[in-house]
């Protein structure tokens, strides 16, 4: 057992909590479920269900497309609703007396529940999206269902008016984006993109749609244009709500997989997370295995970078017992989310595991939400701050020196409204992340304003803990007016952690409100193994590039394999594919490689550095070579040796 782990189960034993309990329930964290689409529900029943079994948000369907489960005076109004009832003020006012945040999940361009007649008006308006092939959505076997062109100026009034209309109207907590993105990479190429993508663009496209399909010469360009429809649509909203409602919550229901949500959907909701567009993300990570709920929220967080809490959307509905939904529960906690939503209660068999998950994951009281903390801003330094070891890595063992300031926001952007005060900048950017490279988080450095526009007192502990919640060590208390800036310094551990501030604000005579804010995830790793990863990393990049010095005339006639081994600390396989003078490569291992070269990663680094030429690499003996003589002979004389 290693120095750090040995102390955390001691702090846990004097604490009477076991090391096994104490993950199995967590405070600090959002435990939500959506709910898809009805009438007829007894919401004071469901709201006290939820909170019953230690959940404390709910995320119900009342609005899609161009179609409202309430009596909306912007959307059409799904048949089926009691003469007289309005659900969602119900489920509201039974969310508030239960203690639960109700964020209406909005379902955006898809037209699930449209109507025949209806579909028809919008398709002879042109208002419906088309792929590359001219179909509809609804003719389209992959996609099923009807959606709204995001171009066209009605459908994004539509969309703006639909959105604002559960803010101005509700008592609500929040609201929640989805199929804010498009159906996937074939859409939408209906003539109103083709016209409007020309005008924002000021590219004439001869050939429609090849020229921005792919291998066409405006791929990229059409790709970046689709992406900004959802972006700048997501951020007029969401400031308009806020200043509607200083104090709603924006979220969104994120597309899982990274590339496929910048590439094919046009969802960059990373970018939307660094304009401050958004107070917290769930990503749908629906899958049954628990190792890939890990991998998601990892890769996920790497990106939000602490700037907003990551819940993560785990797919109920998919699962044949609670025993998987609560690993995956504990899975997306050991990696780092600030919670949960579950996909969906009143279908599948969530609510009846709801008393199993209550026995175990969450058994604690939830409170406090971390998208309710106050501004906080988190700067990393110290000999524990390795270069070039990448953002998340510090030295375990050395000194990690963290700034903190908690109470404090972001000035409201250029160009922002000149009466938007301390208040509404902490809508806009509730917490920001600041750090000195290469810990580094998104934007530069923010001209820092109080967050709040009262006399409030703030107080609370800094500690730093497990992903998962557990306190590795306490680093001390703190009380102030208004805000709080700190400076502690500790030796970093070994494995993932983050630094976490729980704490109270009270204004007045007015009851003390809790929070939490926590720092992006770090990750201790001993010198030597940093020393490595950062080597292995620069072989990587190293490898990717060295094929371009082999595009030369004599090798085009070249169609050949040539794998790479480099042994030792840092070390790895990679291979290198030369056909028709071009070249690709990648990491691992090949088989039937025509030539295979061996050499230290050590050496291998110096030639990467130019501190060792090939030829230097060759005649010092320091390179071994097996396979195809011929082709050695060729790319030696190619490279110099």
């Amino acid at each position: 057992m290693s120095r750090w782990r040995l102390i955390v189960a001691v702090i846990a034993l004097a604490c009477g909590i076991a090391a096994q309990g104490a993950a199995e329930s967590r405070r600090g964290e959002l435990r939500g479920a959506w709910m898809g689409e009805g009438y007829g529900r007894d919401w004071p029943a469901i709201m006290n269900s939820l909170a019953d079994k230690g959940f404390n948000a709910c995320f119900p369907n009342f609005s899609v497309g161009n179609m409202a489960l309430y009596p909306s005076e912007v959307l059409e109004v799904v048949p089926g609703a009691e003469p007289g009832r309005d659900e969602l003020a119900e489920a509201a006012k039974a969310a508030r007396a239960h203690g639960i945040e109700l964020h209406v999940w909005r379902i955006n361009w898809a037209l699930w529940r449209t109507p025949p007649e209806l579909l028809d008006e919008l398709d002879a308006a042109g208002r419906l999206q088309r792929n590359s092939s001219g179909q509809r959505g609804r003719d389209d076997p992959h996609v099923k269902v009807d959606w709204l062109c995001p171009s066209h100026p009605e459908n994004r009034k539509l969309e703006k008016e639909a959105m604002l209309e559960l803010v101005r109207r509700y008592d609500v907590a929040g609201i929640h984006f989805d199929y804010m993105r498009f159906p996937g990479g074939a859409y939408c190429f209906c003539d109103h993109c083709r016209e409007q993508f020309q005008k924002d663009s000021g590219i004439n496209v001869e050939h429609w749609p090849e020229d921005v399909l792919e291998g066409g010469p405006h791929v990229q360009e059409w790709r970046a244009w689709r992406r900004d429809l959802q972006t700048s649509l997501v951020a007029e909203i969401s400031e308009a709500a806020r200043k509607m409602k200083p104090g709603i919550f924006v979220s969104l229901a994120a597309w899982p997989d990274l590339h496929d949500a910048y590439e094919a959907v046009g969802q960059e909701w990373p970018l939307w997370v660094r304009a401050g567009a958004l107070d917290f993300v769930c990503p749908m990570d629906y899958t049954v295995n628990r190792e890939e709920v890990s991998q998601r929220v990892r890769a996920q967080l790497r990106e939000t970078r602490g700037a907003v809490p990551l819940y993560a959307g785990l797919g109920a509905f998919m699962m044949d017992s609670a025993d998987t939904l609560i690993e995956q529960v504990k899975a997306a906690r050991e990696a780092g989310a600030d919670g949960f939503v579950a996909f969906a209660y009143g279908s599948g068999d969530l609510a009846e595991w709801l008393p199993d998950l209550r026995a175990t994951v969450t058994a604690a009281d939830p409170a406090p939400m971390p998208h309710r903390g106050p501004p906080a801003r988190f700067d990393f330094g110290g000999a524990a701050v390795a270069r070039p070891a990448g953002q998340e890595r510090v030295i375990a063992g050395e000194q990690l020196e963290v700034e903190f300031a908690v109470g404090q926001a972001a000035a409201p952007r250029p160009g922002a409204e000149a009466d938007a005060g301390a208040a509404q900048a902490a809508g806009l950017l509730r917490r920001t992340t600041e750090t000195r490279s290469p810990v580094t988080t998104y934007g530069e450095t923010p001209e820092l304003i109080p967050a709040f526009g009262e006399e409030r007192r703030i107080s609370g502990r800094i500690v730093v803990e497990t992903p998962s919640g557990l306190t590795l060590l306490p680093l001390g208390t703190f009380g102030s007016d208004s805000r709080v800036e700190r400076t502690v310094r500790f030796l970093a551990p070994e494995g993932a952690f983050r630094i976490a501030v729980y704490g109270e604000t009270q204004a007045g005579g007015s009851a003390p409100q809790g929070f939490v804010v926590r720092s992006p995830l770090l990750t201790g790793v001993p010198k030597d193994e940093l020393e490595a990863m950062a080597a292995h990393e620069e072989l990587t990049r190293f490898c990717a590039q060295a094929g371009k010095q082999l595009e030369v005339g004599g090798l085009a006639h070249l169609d050949v394999i040539v794998q790479v081994d480099a042994t030792g600390p840092g070390g790895g396989r990679w291979w290198l594919r030369l056909s028709g003078g071009r070249s690709e490569s990648g990491e691992g291992s090949v088989e039937n490689a025509d030539l295979t070269v061996t050499l230290s990663a050590k050496d291998l680094l110096s030639a990467a550095r130019g501190e060792l030429s090939p030829r230097q690499l060759w005649d010092r003996g320091l390179v071994r070579a097996s396979g195809d003589q011929e082709l050695l002979r060729e790319l030696g004389t190619a490279l110099g040796f």
